[in-house]
Parts: C-alpha cells; sequence; structure tokens
C-alpha cells in the first residue's frame, strides 16, 4: 500500500492495532475511574472522621473502596503500558517490513536518492524512536479527550462552577502545546538530517580508511568528523531543550488553573459568596473531593503535551520512510519477470564511441577492451543491472525487453546475473557466510567454489577456515585474496551470465593462468562470460572483442 504523507502513514500503521488501542483507551478509562474513587472515599472518610455528628472511624467499606481504587490504578497503568509496548513492537516491525519491500520493488533506482546509512539509521535508531508515539501518543489523544470529560462529570455533580473553572481553562494547554510542537518538529527535522550526515560522512571515512591513511589525512579526517558530530549534539540538545521548555509551560498553566480551583473553594469556605454548589453549601468532604479531582483534570493533557515530542519525532521519521517509498507502486507496476537466459543481444549499445550489435549465446565469451574511462565498467554495471543503459536496448532468448533500458527494475535478472567489481564487496562475517548469502550450501560445494577461484589453498590455511571471520574491507586478506573469494561467490551461486572487470588485475601471472582456466571450464559448462580487461587471457579464448575504438572484431 502507498502512503502519499507521513500523517497517512502513520495513520495506517496506528491502525493495524486498532483492537489494542481501544483496549488501550478501556485501560485508560479504568485508571481515571479509579481515580474518582479514590478521591470519594478519601474525601467521605476525612467528612466522617472530622466533620460527622458523632466521630466515624473508617469502616472496613472504606478501606476496601481506597485499597480497591489504588490497586485497580496500578494494575491498569502497568496492563496498559505492557499492551502498548508490544503494540509498538508488532507496529515497528511491520513498518521495518514495509521498508525493506519498497527498497526490493525500487532496487538500485533507490540509490540515487537515499545512501546506505540513511537507510540503516532508519531502520534501527530512528524506528526504534517510534516506540513512545505507538505505544503512548496514539492512545493518548483520545485520553486526553475522554479522561477530563470523566473529571469534568464527577465535579459537576458536586459543583457547576467548578466545572466551568476546569473547561474554560483547559484550552490553554492544548494551544501552547501546538506552538512548541512546531518548533519541535521542525528541530527534530534538522537533528534527523545531522544525524544522516554524521553517518554517511563515518560510512565513507570507513570505506577509504586505507587511501586515508596513505596520504596521511588522518587527523584532518578525525577533525571533520568531530565537528559533524558536535553538530549533531547541538542540535540533539535543542530538542531537548524545547522538550523541556513544552513540559514547563504545561506544568505552568496546570498549576495555574488548579489555584485558581483552590482560591474559590478557599473563599467559599471562608463566606465571601455562595455561587456554584448546587446545594446551600459545600462540606470539607466536597472541597477535598473537588481538589483531588482539579489535577487529574490536566493530567492526561499534560501526559499528551509530554509526549507531542514523540509526535514531532515520529513525523520526522514517517517523512524519511515516504521519501524512501515514493515509487514503490511505480516500480512493482513495471516489473516483469526476465525469462530464463539463452541468448543475450545488444542491439547499439555503446562502448565509448562504438555501437555495439552482438548475441551471445551458451558457452560464449565476449571481451571488452579499450583505455580507461572509455565505459567498459559503465557498460558492465548496466548490463549487471545496476544503472539504466545509456543507449540501445538489450534482447532476451530474441524476444525484446519489455523495458530494454530498466533492467536493473528486474530482481528475476539479477538472479541470473553474477557479476564481480574492480573492488568487489566483503560482509562484515565469515567467508562462509560471505560465499552463502543466506543460503544453504554444503563444505564441499563452499570449497569446490573456491578451487575454482583459485583461493581455496588460501581459506584452507586459515585458522578457523571457512568460519574465519573478516571485515568488509577483507580484514587480513590482500586484496587478490579479497578479490578471487568474491568470485568463489559468483560461481557457486552459478549464474547463467558471469560479468568480470579486470579480473586478473590483482593476480600473479601463475594464479591468473589457473584463474583463466576455471573460466574456460564454467564456459565449457555452458555459460556466458563477458569481461572487460587490460591484460592477456589467451587461456580464454573469446567469441566477440569489442574494442572502444575500433569496434566489434570476431
Amino acid at each position: 500500500m502507498r502512503y502519499n504523507g507521513a500523517a497517512e502513514l502513520l495513520k495506517g500503521f496506528a491502525n493495524r492495532t486498532r483492537g489494542i488501542s481501544a483496549g488501550l483507551v478501556a485501560l485508560g478509562l479504568i485508571q481515571v475511574g479509579m481515580t474518582i474513587l479514590l478521591a470519594y472515599s478519601v474525601a467521605n472518610m476525612l467528612q466522617g472522621a472530622l466533620f460527622a455528628s458523632t466521630q466515624q472511624l473508617p469502616t472496613a467499606l472504606d478501606w476496601w473502596l481506597m485499597g480497591t481504587a489504588l490497586i485497580g490504578k496500578a494494575l491498569a497503568a502497568y496492563a496498559q503500558s505492557r499492551l502498548g509496548n508490544w503494540a509498538s513492537i508488532q507496529i515497528r516491525a511491520a513498518l521495518r517490513s514495509y521498508v525493506l519491500q519498497a527498497v526490493y520493488a525500487r532496487n538500485i533506482q533507490l540509490l540515487a536518492q537515499v545512501r546506505a546509512a540513511e537507510l540503516t539509521n532508519l531502520l534501527s535508531t530512528q524506528t526504534d524512536a517510534l516506540r513512545e508515539y505507538f505505544s503512548d501518543f496514539v492512545p493518548q489523544r483520545r485520553l486526553a479527550v475522554l479522561m477530563p470529560i470523566a473529571v469534568l462529570i464527577a465535579a459537576a455533580t458536586v459543583n457547576w462552577l467548578v466545572a466551568l473553572i476546569l473547561l474554560v481553562t483547559a484550552p490553554l494547554v492544548p494551544v501552547f502545546m501546538m506552538l512548541v510542537g512546531r518548533k519541535a518538529a521542525q528541530a527534530n527535522r534538522e537533528n534527523l538530517n545531522e544525524l544522516n550526515r554524521l553517518g554517511n560522512l563515518l560510512a565513507d571515512r570507513l570505506r577509504h580508511l586505507q587511501a586515508l591513511q596513505l596520504v596521511g589525512t588522518q587527523e584532518q579526517e578525525a577533525e571533520s568528523l568531530f565537528h559533524q558530530s558536535e553538530r549533531f549534539r547541538t542540535s540533539t540538545m535543542r530538542v531537548l531543550r524545547l522538550a523541556f521548555l513544552s513540559g514547563t509551560l504545561l506544568e505552568f498553566f496546570s498549576a495555574i488553573s488548579v489555584a485558581l480551583v483552590a482560591v474559590y473553594l478557599g473563599l467559599f469556605f471562608l463566606g465571601k459568596y455562595d455561587v456554584g454548589a448546587w446545594t446551600s453549601g459545600l462540606t470539607l468532604g466536597d472541597g477535598v473531593f473537588l481538589l483531588m479531582l482539579a489535577p487529574e483534570f490536566y493530567l492526561p493533557l499534560r501526559r499528551l503535551g509530554a509526549l507531542y515530542h514523540a509526535k514531532a519525532e515520529a513525523t520526522s521519521v514517517a517523512e524519511a520512510v515516504v521519501k524512501i517509498t515514493q515509487g514503490q507502486d511505480e516500480a512493482a507496476a513495471n516489473r516483469k519477470d526476465v525469462p530464463l537466459l539463452e541468448t543475450l543481444t545488444l542491439q547499439q549499445v555503446m562502448l565509448g564511441s562504438q555501437p555495439i550489435d552482438l548475441t551471445l549465446h551458451k558457452g560464449e565469451v565476449l571481451l571488452l577492451t579499450g583505455p580507461s574511462g572509455s565505459g567498459k565498467t559503465t557498460l558492465l554495471d548496466a548490463l549487471a543491472g545496476l544503472r539504466p543503459l545509456g543507449a540501445g536496448q538489450v534482447v532476451i532468448n530474441a524476444h525484446t525487453h519489455a523495458a530494454p533500458a530498466a533492467l536493473y527494475r528486474e530482481p528475476s535478472w539479477f538472479q541470473q546475473v553474477g557479476y564481480m567489481t574492480q573492488q568487489p564487496e566483503l560482509l562484515y562475517a565469515s567467508i562462509r557466510d560471505n560465499l552463502s548469502l543466506g543460503r544453504t550450501f554444503s563444505d564441499e560445494q563452499l570449497m569446490a567454489a573456491l578451487r575454482t577461484a583459485q583461493v581455496d589453498d588460501v581459506v584452507a590455511a586459515l585458522p578457523e577456515g571457512l568460519d574465519y571471520f573478516v571485515t568488509d574491507a577483507g580484514g587480513y586478506l590482500s586484496g587478490g585474496q579479497a578479490q578471487r573469494i568474491a568470485l568463489a561467490r559468483v560461481f557457486l551461486h552459478q549464474p547463467k551470465l558471469l560479468i568480470l572487470d579486470e579480473p586478473t588485475a590483482s593476480l600473479d601471472a601463475d594464479t591468473a593462468a589457473r584463474f583463466l582456466e576455471s573460466l574456460c571450464r564454467y564456459r565449457d559448462q555452458g555459460g556466458r562470460v563477458i569481461i572487460a580487461t587490460h591484460r592477456d587471457i589467451a587461456p580464454l579464448s573469446s567469441t566477440y572483442h569489442v574494442d572502444a575504438e575500433q569496434g566489434v572484431l570476431q
């Protein structure tokens, strides 16, 4: 389902636990009912003990009412907290699933708008920040209306003027809550942007840490990270200041309103006027009852105001989710299942200044050569589905693809392609996990793939073998070894089309020769290979040789 804005998204996910929200509201009403019962029992006990014609000590019924009110209120509050947290967990899990489905639907289109660090922050820290919104703020919106009404009715049964005072002063709290809330929402958006900037900067510097060490700019980059972290700290403190300001304002106006009730009751008991009572006067018990209810009238409003920062933060997070999911339905509607690859035809696909027209069948090899900057890697990215084609079209099995420039939208195409770039990515995990990518393979299958990539002896010599843990930069592996492990991963998943960008650049002559022999076996088994290289690949004879300057050579 597509949501057109942050408010619609938050409402849609909150509605997923509508029944639980109704239960939370019911528990809140039980609490206010117990509060009214407690105020009545205390007022009745004091009236009987101090002003009855014959002094009356609290009876068993009085103690039973007070105990029931105290225990019932505590149990209802505990149940409300547990149930709200459970609902929040369910909604946040659904929200994460929704975001991941949108990422899957949009594929590489998403990277132009959202960086990896932003997505990571959204799925972890920012989504966790929605806990209070779904567990507390959503039900509190209704309780902020229903609970004061219940208190108002209880107060009006004793004195209509006290009820009128409460009713007139009540709007002050939400008015100032909205005024401060606008500033808080803006501050939360700015804080979210600062967090994303810090995450992006840190991810970029960690990715290029080795290069920074080589040029000796560690201190300058550390200073840059420090300044960005200070900006994030400053924006976070700005949000906290607004939250404290909001709480102070709510407490101030609540105290003023309660004081008005206290002043009215004091003057009434002094005999200055006789206005507001339904009968000829008010007893001490009536006054105690009204004074105990007055703070409870504003408590739901104060709690809603205190939670308003949760709404501001949730709005900022929802805006980030909407940004990521924009175009999800369009991408899903345009998705087509790509048939199993038999033949791959390139029509007027550009390499440098040369258009390519050729058909690649099973067991054939396409060699791409040319000077640096001639567009070899760009073309390989397009064929792998990592970016749209700049020109021309791809024909699969002699049928033009429905969207020839949009293979990057099709997961069914990714499943048929194995692509190893010049700088392959390794996960921060074991070699086994780096090879399997969530699928299940036996040790024999894993070692066979490593043997094909000419790196099995390296893995066997490691302390823990396949369970050796590497970083995303390769750990203690050399660049060539990390590249061959990435290549083994490609072989393990048996792609229909194998795309390699400078696969022998980091290999010595003997290792490169053995690796090319493995590629020959892959080709002889029906695999299709596209290679961009500067080096001689004599053992692997090419069916087509495309030079960026000379065109197609066969």
